[in-house]
């Protein structure tokens, strides 16, 4: 397959650490979108286990299924520490239009990219994703999307599919908590701002993603696919450490609304009650 001249050149970005057990299948759900990869970019964080044997070798299969498709391989010496230096490291190697950043340990379906790329064809849209299913360290479907755990207001917000404005979209749910639960999950227009969004973003532990979805949604619109597309894995190895590193960084994103957008009652009532939500789940009296 060449690549179409009406596909957009998407350069898709695997960071990778000690996922070895599960690049098998995050390549080849790569290789297998049913739409023209142009760039394919796989970083490895110094992993202990043997990422680099089988990144190699399913990195020269995905080259067979999509032999069009750029590949570049990046071995770290040192571990950096933290996912979001990979996903910068990735973005400033990347030359593509969009950036899709495939975390190593989840999958997509073959038809991801066809149906999340839709949304880029109106111009204004800067960041396009998919519902997220959920799948435990087997691949076993364990939840089929995450639509009540990001509306626990039940508004209906993600009901059915939409392009709204980004500011829109913080000032009727972003603001309350992050709403796109997967990285995975999201395709983003290759603009200045996201490499700059992503530098500012790497000073969270926790909340980087959130931040960087925050920035790049007050410069332009959001497409939603609802869609179960993507699919998240839940493990142990995947567990981000919380607690009260990770309230402290929701009050900081939650104050960042505050001061910046003038947000009604209700939204700033939905805020209070996130807030004592998560400290009642981390043990952290108020």
């Amino acid at each position: 397959m060449t690549q179409s001249k009406k596909a957009k050149k998407i350069s898709v970005i695997v960071p990778n650490y000690n996922y070895a057990k599960y690049l098998r299948r995050r390549i080849l759900s790569i290789a297998e979108q049913t739409y023209p990869i142009y760039e394919l970019i796989v970083l490895d964080d110094a992993s202990s286990d043997n990422s680099k044997t089988v990144i190699k070798k399913m990195v020269a299969e995905a080259g067979q299924i999509k032999p069009e498709m750029k590949i570049k391989m990046i071995w770290n010496k040192k571990n950096s520490g933290k996912a979001i230096s990979q996903w910068i490291k990735g973005v400033k190697e990347a030359s593509g239009d969009y950036i899709w950043i495939a975390e190593a340990d989840d999958i997509a379906r073959k038809d991801f990219l066809k149906e999340v790329m839709k949304g880029f064809e109106k111009p204004d849209v800067v960041l396009s994703y998919a519902e997220s299913a959920i799948i435990n360290k087997y691949g076993v479907l364990i939840m089929p999307n995450f639509r009540r755990s990001r509306d626990r207001e039940r508004t209906g917000h993600f009901a059915k599919s939409y392009i709204r404005s980004g500011r829109d979209e913080i000032e009727k749910i972003m603001a309350i908590r992050c709403t796109i639960p997967n990285v995975s999950a999201a395709v983003f227009k290759n603009t200045p701002d996201l490499l700059k969004s992503l530098k500012q973003a790497e000073k969270f532990e926790q909340v980087g993603d959130w931040y960087l979805y925050t920035k790049l949604l007050e410069k332009g619109k959001i497409f939603y696919n609802h869609k179960s597309l993507n699919f998240f894995r839940v493990h142990k190895e995947s567990a981000t450490k919380r607690g009260a590193e990770h309230v402290k960084e929701v009050a900081l994103m939650h104050e960042y609304f505050r001061k910046n957008y003038d947000l009604d009652d209700t939204i700033l009532g939905w805020m209070d009650a996130e807030m004592r939500r998560i400290q009642a789940k981390y043990g952290i009296i108020k």
